[in-house]
């Protein structure tokens, strides 16, 4: 049986003493992932998801354990139980080889004679050098990663200035990418992940800088600064791994519970 909807009534299994959906109830994607061999643990990934699922969709929270909250369990439940299979839905399909992004293509077309007549060959440098930056994190983590980490970082080649500030939540031009980005940059910073994204694209000169207004750009490193090495433990990497896709998981549930202002890019004079 493959689930293509979110269903709130799945009898529940367990998975090393904690609550799962069955794998049978989980999106196809997770099933192909299971049962394939790209990433190093699609086990322990799959059962990841499963547990996710099952703690948003029962209410295996600790606002839920409150003497007073026992009222809102249901409502719980089904928003949240919703958004966690959005969630797993999407990250399953990112899973999927079929969906990372050629590299060598991409190269191809920035270094082409295609790019727009006003792109300096300064500017042509600094995009190859992002299309670097993304090509040694694949070398580095492969598809231990869901794809949309490596489209997250190539984002800022859509734009005119590859340094432009933007916030997600208020750019029109990012509103189909804001939910999956914002996941992933917020769920980044996994320490030893976060020391490793730095330390790759220190080597080009660059640094990606996620603000607390969840604004995106790329940035320079100031002239001061240089380019060091890092590289995540042997024994903490499937820790490591695993905290950013739990993260991850949960701030893609998480965003559209946030509200947000446009009083965090406000001049004092408009207030």
């Amino acid at each position: 049986m493959v689930m293509t909807q979110f269903s709130p009534n799945v009898e529940l299994t367990q998975i090393s003493g904690e609550p799962a959906i069955p794998l049978t109830a989980m999106p196809e994607s997770w099933q192909k992932i299971a049962q394939g061999t790209w990433l190093s643990e699609p086990r322990i990934y799959t059962a990841m998801a499963q547990v996710f699922l099952a703690k948003h969709q029962q209410g295996h929270v600790l606002f839920l354990e409150r003497p007073d909250t026992k009222h809102l369990e249901q409502a719980y439940c089904e928003g949240n139980g919703q958004l966690a299979w959005e969630a797993v839905e999407y990250f399953g399909e990112a899973f999927l080889p079929k969906n990372y992004p050629n590299l060598a293509q991409i190269r191809q077309q920035v270094s082409s004679d295609d790019q727009p007549h006003d792109v300096s060959p300064v500017q042509l440098r600094q995009r190859q050098s992002l299309v670097d930056v993304v090509s040694d994190l694949f070398e580095e983590l492969r598809y231990d990663v869901p794809s949309t980490f490596y489209w997250t970082f190539l984002h800022p080649l859509q734009r005119t200035d590859l340094f432009e500030v933007r916030s997600f939540r208020f750019s029109e031009q990012d509103l189909t990418v804001a939910r999956q980005f914002d996941a992933i940059l917020h769920g980044g910073y996994v320490s030893m992940l976060r020391r490793l994204i730095d330390s790759i694209s220190s080597r080009y000169g660059y640094f990606i800088e996620h603000s607390c207004g969840c604004d995106n750009h790329l940035a320079k490193l100031k002239l001061c600064d240089s380019a060091f090495e890092y590289t995540i433990p042997p024994e903490a990497r499937r820790k490591t791994l695993r905290a950013f896709l739990w993260s991850i998981l949960e701030e893609y549930l998480l965003f559209e519970q946030r509200a947000a202002t446009r009083l965090v890019y406000a001049d004092d004079s408009d207030i």
